[in-house]
């Protein structure tokens, strides 16, 4: 497995990832008339192309096929923050989202930065997984995310 800088070639896989495992990770959290119209056509995998050019994109790979993606933004002098971290459901719990997670802690490490954010559902699916990782949740720091959903911030010093 290896991990990479996304081209915009990788639109289509990405947007894939995306949909698959929203519709998969958030059913029985957001509602599933909502989760079954996400749509995956042209105009939905040219946005993905254009956004891979704008923000920070990374890929996992297996065998020559992207399998997850993580988008990274920078809301602090000193700490990146993963925006959305998913891998295919097929591919879910083989190391592709953790080596994503450890491949850009080490980057922006060598880079400078001091500290990873994260916000997900407070109650949802990946608490486990970024506590895994060495995330921890930041008191105090909640907001409300679609359908009045909890999320809240987990932080990591690098």
């Amino acid at each position: 497995m290896k991990i990479r800088r996304a081209v915009p070639e990788d639109a289509q896989a990405v947007k894939t990832i995306h949909v698959t495992t929203y519709q998969t990770s958030y059913r029985g959290y957001l509602p599933d008339d909502e989760l079954d119209q996400m749509m995956l056509d042209e105009e939905h995998i040219q946005r993905t192309k254009a956004y891979i050019q704008k923000v920070e994109c990374w890929v996992a790979e297996e065998n020559d096929q992207v399998i997850g993606f993580a988008y990274v933004v920078y809301p602090e002098p000193d700490a990146f923050e993963i925006q959305a971290l998913y891998v295919h459901p097929h591919f879910q719990h083989k190391g592709g989202g953790s080596l994503l997670v450890s491949t850009l802690c080490s980057d922006k490490k060598e880079k400078g930065f001091h500290k990873l954010i994260v916000w997900t559902l407070k109650n949802g699916p990946s608490i486990g997984f970024y506590q895994k990782m060495g995330l921890s949740p930041v008191i105090g720091q909640e907001k409300m995310w679609k359908y009045n959903l909890p999320i809240i911030r987990f932080e990591k010093e690098l």
